[in-house]
């Protein structure tokens, strides 16, 4: 059985090795992203079934990650159209 994918974006590396952890122990395949940019890119080549997404980062990548792969969106990039994903999820 595939293991389901989760994309953290998160700029404090603490936060993320907590969340790495904790979902690994639950058996999900983690990727890490630590800027917005890096993350949408990460998205873009090879969507997760969820993204946790820490919103405190700066505010043009969180506005543009959120244009571009939030819930809503229609682009063909969109990790979160129901067909193509599962869930997503926008961390504090």
């Amino acid at each position: 059985m595939n293991k389901a994918e989760i994309l953290i974006i998160d700029d404090e590396p603490q936060i993320r090795k907590l969340l790495e952890i904790t979902l690994e122990s639950n058996e999900y395949k983690v990727w890490q992203a630590e800027t917005g940019k890096e993350g949408v890119i990460m998205a873009a080549n090879h969507p997760p079934e969820m993204i946790i997404l820490d919103i405190g980062l700066p505010i043009k990548a969180d506005t543009r990650f959120l244009k571009n792969y939030g819930p809503g969106t229609t682009s063909n990039h969109d990790p979160f159209r129901p067909e193509q994903r599962s869930g997503y999820c926008f961390s504090p």
